[in-house]
């Protein structure tokens, strides 16, 4: 269905209308809709109530007659799985059909989140995404990450249509707030011009926060327990606050205190939500949505260390500490490993490398307003305002990692301009062959045009350079010396300006034990403030009712100045004061082939910076870290059929990126494949969603002259045979690689039934080919799977979900890092022993 508003060709400047935010004309917006766009409604319908129905025969002359009862049944927007069931927004920043949008674009309703488990572990499970995006398998992420992997890269964090930039590869260093999340759209590859892009990414999700509850009071109140000491409870309410239902709110609020399955590991938070809208006439609309969220955790960094064939394959484990004073990188002073290594034994999957004395604490903040003013049908103005406030402090002693971020904030304010028009079609000039090929020209436009501005201020501390896990037994050791501060080469370290990345210097303020490295690059030390200024244009021309183009084009112009942190020595002192420029354009075409099928083409070209920890700028970053290339070739079909109830895509796609490197500049990579998806739902009762993934990434040194480094570069087996020191520390020759904790295959499905009774059974699988942990390939993780059920009753009162993870107890593992992102380095020092069968139940109260 084509929905357009006629527009005459009228084309003011935006920015010089953005006063018209204040004066309240606006059209309402759907309490339901995505607070990023404005003209996105109830879902789409289906191809039959498109058709008129046939004309009634009425009976005899003067004779009355009567229509047999009819019973219609369909799918509720709210329980639709299909990516066809409303516009989709997050590709182009404005509702676009998906069948228009030339880009793999996965819409995450509540109900398929909750369905694959996105959010329910307390943290970004790795495998959850990829139950419903086969490419969107992601690493452990330490459990503070607050996006998945996509296509072998981190993904981008949206909120509302706006980048959170505090982080860094998605890794926001606190867990991630699931309670806000009312849906998500998964997009792979590069952002648009009108979201843009700080970071090199493998694409993004955009989050849409919960809305507030303008027809009527509801709420509920809900827990969940787990096995392994997970307890999850929360509540929802809200509706209209005045009684002509123009101000509504919602609030919410969870809190957790988990444990977990892994030893020494934790997760209590709190998280208050407040959404607040106001709809004053039908010329405008403004909303607010506030979060307030605490946390006292352990980062999931050190897992099972020493990863070797025999623990993939059997679980055997090579004991035999080094005494902790002995620790150290590099092959000087190191001993080989058979001076202190034993024989293989069994170990416990439970048990990983956290000190007991690990952990930390931190607090975020949002705060978003959007306002959008209908100037008349012909402009529309919306203004995205956006806040962010982060701190941390934690501390991780095998590795040794410390952090402690002050207070960094970022605030952004994005105004568009909306305009849609019509131009001349010259009706009657094409040729009946152009008619067949074209079909009806049209040249209809939508133009959204505006500016975004940026402001960032990070004071970030970090440490995470002496990596010496493998010297540490698992086996018959006590956990408190796992602490690299008792090795004599960290203690070195300490006020030395000639040591590693300027040695280790006491973080000011922060608890005795907590160092920093002023010169670790991308690893986050910085005082940094930066403003971006970003106008961009995007235009969607439909040209006829067959063929279409989206076009666009961003400048993101950077003014940075960043210095080495308050208690950097004066010899290490560094600043970098710079401006740079960052292009980006883009080209779409799509072609219906036919009503229920069409093709699409995307081209995506454009630089990117280099970040460090926390999202800011290094002073030592050069200015090539500043144009990073992000390219992208995209093609696919897409088929709408059986009458709107059964969606296929296909799709082949070569990316060009970087590597991320965490104490050293970005490498190029590239990333080419294949993907494949179908979703079907004939009814309530039943819905499939089934996709598979083929994706190759490779790493190219040639031009380093160096190749990938690892802090260690063999398997702990290997150096036990030949007696070589652990934690080496080297760098392999220069030349083009494989990406590393990587399957090149992914397919997963999800199935669900229920019953009009409110019973019903969710089955879910994933499975993923091999993928190698070390740049020598000696070590793989084999082809494995895993398989989740869950049990569901609900009524309008009740809900009840009782979730059975890795039913068949499969012995799965992950690579600590995979594909480009930077702590593939870890390989061969740290692998994640994956979650055997374990239950949790959900039990929900509504009103």
């Amino acid at each position: 269905m084509n929905i357009r508003r006629r527009f005459s060709p009228f084309s003011p400047f935006c920015l010089g209308l953005s006063w018209l935010l204040f004066t309240g004309h606006a059209v309402p917006a759907s309490s339901e809709a995505d607070p990023s766009t404005s003209d996105e409604g109830a879902p789409l319908p289906s191809a039959s109530s498109k058709k008129a129905p046939p004309p009634l025969s009425p009976g005899s002359a003067g004779q009355p007659y009567s229509l047999p009862a009819v019973t219609v049944t369909g799918v509720g927007g709210e329980e639709s799985v299909l990516p066809t069931a409303r516009p989709d927004s997050s590709v182009y920043g404005v509702p676009i059909d998906v069948m228009d949008t030339p880009r793999n674009v996965v819409p995450i309703s509540r109900g398929l989140a909750q369905s694959a488990g996105i959010g329910q572990f307390g943290f970004l499970d790795p495998l959850s995404t990829a139950m419903l995006a086969p490419a969107a398998l992601t690493q452990i992420n330490y459990g503070i990450a607050s996006a998945p992997t996509i296509r072998g890269r981190n993904g981008l964090t949206l909120i509302n249509g706006i980048e959170e930039t505090l982080n860094n590869n998605s890794e926001q260093n606190i867990p991630w707030n699931y309670n806000m999340v009312e849906s998500m759209d998964l997009v792979e590859g590069p952002s648009n011009a009108v979201y843009g892009a700080t970071q090199v990414s493998g694409g993004y999700v955009n989050y849409i926060t919960k809305q507030p509850y303008f027809d009527q009071f509801r709420g509920y109140l809900w827990d969940t327990m787990g096995m392994y000491q997970e307890y999850m409870w929360g509540a929802d309410i809200g509706g209209p606050i005045d009684k002509d239902k123009k101000v509504a709110y919602r609030f919410s609020y969870m809190g957790q205190e988990n444990g977990s399955y892994y030893q020494y590991q934790r997760n209590d938070q709190q998280n208050f939500y407040l959404a607040l809208g106001y709809r004053p006439n039908e010329s405008y609309t403004i909303d607010f949505f506030g979060d307030l969220g605490t946390y006292d955790y352990t980062p999931m960094w050190g897992m099972i260390n020493r990863p070797t064939q025999s623990l993939i394959d059997n679980g055997l484990y090579l004991p035999g500490a080094l005494s902790p004073m002995q620790a150290t990188i590099g092959p000087v002073n190191n001993p080989g490993a058979a001076t202190y290594l034993g024989s293989p034994v069994g170990i416990s999957r439970r048990d990983v490398l956290f000190n007991p004395t690990d952990g930390g604490y931190g607090t975020t903040g949002l705060m978003q307003v959007i306002q959008k003013a209908q100037v008349n049908e012909d402009l529309q103005i919306v203004n995205n305002t956006f806040f962010w406030y982060h701190d941390d402090q934690w501390i991780l002693h095998p590795i040794f990692y410390s952090e402690s971020c002050r207070g960094d904030y970022e605030i952004d304010n994005r105004t568009e301009c909306r305009l849609t028009f019509d131009l001349p079609a010259g009706a009657g000039d094409e040729s009946e062959q152009t008619r067949a090929v074209l079909g009806e020209l049209r040249l209809h436009n939508l133009v959204d045009a505006g500016v975004e501005l940026h402001y960032q201020k990070n004071l970030d501390y970090n440490s995470d350079s002496f990596i010496v896990l493998n010297s540490y037994s698992l086996i018959n050791q006590n956990p408190l010396l796992w602490n690299a501060l008792l090795s004599k080469a960290f203690q070195s370290r300490i006020g030395n300006p000639k040591a590693p990345f300027g040695g280790e210097w006491p973080i000011p303020g922060a608890p005795p034990g907590y160092y920093f490295e002023p010169a670790n690059l991308a690893a986050g030390t910085t005082d940094c403030r930066y403003a971006a200024v970003s106008p961009f244009y995007q235009h969607s021309l439909e040209i006829s009712d067959k063929l279409s183009l989206q076009v666009g084009a961003r400048a993101t112009g950077y003014f940075v100045s960043a210095q080495t942190p308050p208690g950097t020595p004066a010899v290490l002192f560094t600043q970098l004061d710079t401006t740079q420029l960052t292009p980006l354009v883009t080209v779409g075409p799509v072609y219906r082939i036919f009503p229920w099928m069409s093709a699409y083409f995307d081209f995506n070209w454009g630089y990117v910076v280099n970040a460090a920890d926390m999202g800011g700028f290094s002073p030592f970053f050069t200015a090539n870290q500043f144009r990073l290339l992000n390219e992208l070739y995209e093609g696919g079909f897409k088929f709408d059929l059986l009458r709107n109830r059964l969606f296929a895509s296909v799709d082949a796609f070569s990316q060009y990126t970087y590597l991320n490197n965490r104490a050293g500049p970005a490498t190029p990579s590239t990333v080419t494949g294949f993907e494949a998806g179908i979703t079907y739902q004939p009814d309530r009762h039943f819905w499939a969603k089934l996709g598979y993934a083929y994706m190759h990434g490779t790493e190219d040194w040639t031009s380093v002259g160096h190749g990938p480094p690892m802090y260690q570069t063999y398997s702990t087996a290997l150096a036990l045979q030949q007696n070589l020191p652990l934690n080496n520390n080297g760098m392999f020759p220069a030349g083009i690689y494989n990406f590393l904790g990587f399957p090149d295959q992914v397919m997963s499905g999800m199935v669900t039934y229920r019953t009009d009774l409110g019973l019903g059974v969710t089955l879910g699988g994933l499975v993923m080919s091999e993928q190698s942990l070390g740049y020598d390939y000696a070590v793989k993780i084999p082809t494995q799977f895993v398989l989740n059920a869950t049990l569901f009753y609900t009524t309008p009162r009740w809900e009840f979900r009782l979730y059975f993870y890795n039913f068949t107890n499969e012995p799965y593992w992950l690579a600590f890092g995979m594909g480009a992102n930077g702590t593939r380095t870890f390989n061969y020092e740290d692998i994640v022993p994956g979650m055997p069968f374990w239950v949790q139940g959900t039990l929900v109260f509504k009103f």
